[in-house]
C-alpha cells in the first residue's frame, strides 16, 4: 500500500557519507552517487493531467523522479553533455499539443537518474512478491561497485560474463548427473579390479580420486580433527 503524499524520509548521513567518499563529486561538489527514498525525490516536468474534479490542466509540476516507489533508491548523476545540446534538447522534448516540454528545463548542471532501486519483484503462485533492501555497509562495500562494474561493461564483455557463468552452471549440472547415475550403477557393472579392491567404474574412480586429493590438501594445510567415531581411548589402568 502506497503512503498518500510524498514521504520525508532521508537517507542516513553515514550511508551517504560513505557513498561519497568512495566514488567522488562531480564538477559541481555534488556526489556522483546518492542513496534516496523513492517518495522523496522530484523533478519538474510539464505534462497534461486531470484534478481531483476532473478537469484537464496542463503546466509545469513537480513529478516522483523514482516513480513513488516506496524503497531506497540509489541515483546516479549524469553530466549536461550527455543530454546533448540546450537546442537539441528543447527540439526533442517540446510537446506540440500541450505546448510544453516535456522534461522541463534543460539539465545545465547535469541531473540525477535512477541507478537501482533496491527492491526484488518475483512471481511466486501466482502472485507477484515484492521485497525492499534495506541499507547496509555491505551493499556499500560489495553490491554497489559490482552494480557500477557492469554497467561500465561493454555489450561483449556482458555477453562473454553470461556464456562463462553458462558454462559453469551447465558444468555443475553435468557432475552432479554424473554423480547421480554412480550412485544408482550395479556392482557388476563397468570394469572389474582383480587387485581385491572390488567392482568400480570410472566415475567411482574420478570421485574417489576427487576425494583424496581434497583429503591431501586438507592434511597439509591444517591439522585434522576427526569426530567422535576416530576418538581413541587412553588405555585402561588398573587401581588396587
Amino acid at each position: 500500500m502506497r503512503i498518500k503524499g510524498p514521504e520525508t524520509r532521508h537517507c542516513p548521513a553515514e550511508f551517504q557519507d560513505r557513498v561519497t567518499r568512495m566514488f567522488g563529486r562531480n564538477e559541481f561538489g555534488d556526489p556522483l552517487f546518492k542513496i534516496v527514498w523513492g517518495q522523496a525525490e522530484f523533478h519538474r516536468m510539464g505534462n497534461v493531467w486531470r484534478d481531483k474534479a476532473g478537469n484537464e490542466r496542463w503546466g509545469y509540476r513537480e513529478r516522483y523522479l523514482c516513480h513513488g516507489n516506496p524503497c531506497w533508491v540509489i541515483l546516479r548523476w549524469k553530466t549536461p553533455k550527455e543530454y546533448g545540446s540546450p537546442r537539441a534538447f528543447y527540439s526533442n522534448t517540446f510537446d506540440q499539443v500541450s505546448g510544453l516540454y516535456i522534461m522541463g528545463e534543460y539539465p545545465w548542471r547535469g541531473r540525477y537518474e535512477v541507478f537501482q532501486p533496491l527492491m526484488r519483484t518475483e512471481y511466486i503462485a501466482g502472485k507477484m512478491v515484492v521485497e525492499h533492501f534495506p541499507l547496509s555497509h555491505i551493499l556499500i562495500d560489495r553490491i554497489l561497485p559490482m552494480m557500477i562494474a557492469a554497467q561500465s561493461m561493454s555489450l561483449w564483455e556482458r555477453k562473454a560474463a553470461r556464456d562463462l557463468v553458462k558454462q559453469q552452471e551447465e558444468k555443475q549440472l553435468t557432475e552432479e548427473i554424473a554423480d547421480r547415475m554412480a550412485n544408482t550403477l550395479p556392482a557388476w557393472f563397468g570394469p572389474v579390479s582383480f587387485s581385491r579392491q572390488g567392482c568400480r567404474t570410472s566415475l567411482i574412480d574420478r570421485k574417489m580420486e576427487q576425494l583424496k586429493s581434497q583429503w591431501d590438501r586438507m592434511s597439509r594445510s591444517r591439522r585434522l580433527q576427526f569426530q567422535k567415531g576416530f576418538f581413541q581411548a587412553p588405555r585402561p589402568m588398573i587401581v588396587n
